[in-house]
């Protein structure tokens, strides 16, 4: 009966362990894509201006930034809808 308990108790140890590892994996893997995710962007631009943009980020404070960013884009997003209502049919 102990037997059975230690082996029970040793399996969950090791399915412990490698969810460890796996999540360890996980993170490096989004690290990784995040990396990616940023040399894709960075090369839509020049290295002056990638600089440039992150320097402004830096001193804004990232959130802010961001949110600035975020505001810009649903501006232009909104921007086409209302040039096709002013439109003449």
């Amino acid at each position: 009966m102990a037997g059975k308990l230690d082996k029970e108790r040793e399996a969950i140890a090791a399915a412990e362990r490698e969810l460890i590892e796996r999540r360890n994996r996980l993170v490096e893997m989004e690290r990784e894509e995040r990396e990616k995710e940023l040399q894709r962007l960075v090369k839509k631009l020049t290295v002056e201006s990638a600089i440039a943009i992150l320097t402004r980020a830096v001193e804004l404070k990232p959130k802010a930034a961001l949110e600035a960013l975020q505001a810009a884009e649903e501006k232009a997003a909104s921007k086409p809808q209302t040039e096709k209502a002013l439109e003449p049919a």
